[in-house]
């Protein structure tokens, strides 16, 4: 906490929350696990993805996060208003706009100090060197790093204990829950096909896909598709173009945005390629790479949209 220490409002919004905190724990079946609750209701303890046990003295008010995932968590859960920084990649929602920025691979240390937080948020990918620094000057950090669906919907509820917003968190995480059930009610069924299918997120020295334990290749799976990469060697391989036109996948989709290169061109163009069924048939997909890498509410739309790609005669 900063040293101003909790409101009275806060105060009061933790002791209602120790009692909601334990109503989440005993029903979600122990997700939260690792969560603990001081018998004097001054704090809690929660494990981070990254294994961590980060206690917290009551709920942060001043909360900097410096990933884009967690940024949009923290809004559809309603603790924008807790939030007071975002990293220079965060620009979802539009209020973000107006936010303090506080830099990106490397963070402007002076910038967040200044903006007193209770609590630093943050995603794969982080300055961990420069987190510890924060957090020696009493700057708590908090890592999540999904890699499921489930692990999405398991986040929001815990970034909802965390901020105060529980219910509204629950209620999030609920609505997701439905609209993924739904999606694989379809593309899971018995006796449906899984088409072979090839992301593509960057062509940067060779050609950059996902493969197993990767949160593409969960994405793949829920839509109904095979994964041509899930039997690669890491998370996020790099592959030559040989070994994607021996896969010989039935759909390709391609990422999109500012700092993308690839187009649908790219692939008619690219030699050897025209003989892989996707090619051949023209079943190449552009998709938002926010979508697509984001781990927040908006990865529900990334799969809404993957399985109308894999299975389009289910999504009419």
């Amino acid at each position: 906490m900063s040293s101003q220490g909790m409101s009275k409002s806060a105060k009061r919004i933790w002791t209602v929350l120790v009692i909601v905190l334990t109503a989440v724990v005993a029903f979600t079946g122990g997700f939260l696990a690792g969560t603990t609750i001081s018998n004097t209701g001054e704090g809690f303890t929660i494990v981070d993805d990254y294994g961590r046990a980060v206690t917290l003295e009551g709920i942060p008010q001043r909360i900097v996060s410096i990933a884009p995932s967690p940024t949009e968590i923290l809004f559809a859960i309603g603790a924008g208003p807790q939030v007071v920084g975002v990293d220079n990649y965060s620009d979802y929602p539009a209020e973000v706009a107006t936010l303090t920025k506080v830099g990106d691979y490397t963070l402007n240390l002076e910038t967040i100090v200044s903006l007193q937080p209770d609590l630093i948020v943050g995603g794969d990918l982080v300055p961990l060197a420069q987190l510890e620094q924060l957090e020696a000057q009493g700057i708590p950090y908090v890592l999540l790093a999904d890699r499921t669906l489930e692990d999405v919907l398991k986040t929001i509820r815990l970034a909802g204990v965390i901020t105060g917003h529980v219910e509204e968190a629950d209620a999030v995480a609920q609505e997701l829950s439905e609209r993924i059930d739904a999606v694989k009610e379809k593309t899971l069924a018995v006796g449906v096909s899984k088409p072979k299918v090839y992301i593509e997120y960057d062509e940067f020295m060779g050609l950059w896909t996902y493969g197993p334990g990767s949160f593409g290749d969960d994405l793949i799976t829920a839509a109904g598709g095979t994964n041509v990469a899930h039997n690669t060697a890491s998370e996020y391989p790099m592959v030559e173009s040989e070994f994607v036109i021996a896969q010989n996948p039935e759909i390709i989709i391609y990422t999109t945005g500012p700092w993308s290169t690839l187009s649908e061109s790219t692939y008619l163009n690219r030699p050897g390629w025209s003989t892989i069924d996707a090619v051949e048939n023209g079943d190449i997909y552009g998709m938002d790479a926010n979508l697509l890498s984001r781990y927040g509410p908006r990865i529900v739309d990334c799969l809404e949209q993957l399985a109308e790609m894999i299975h389009p005669e289910m999504f009419p």
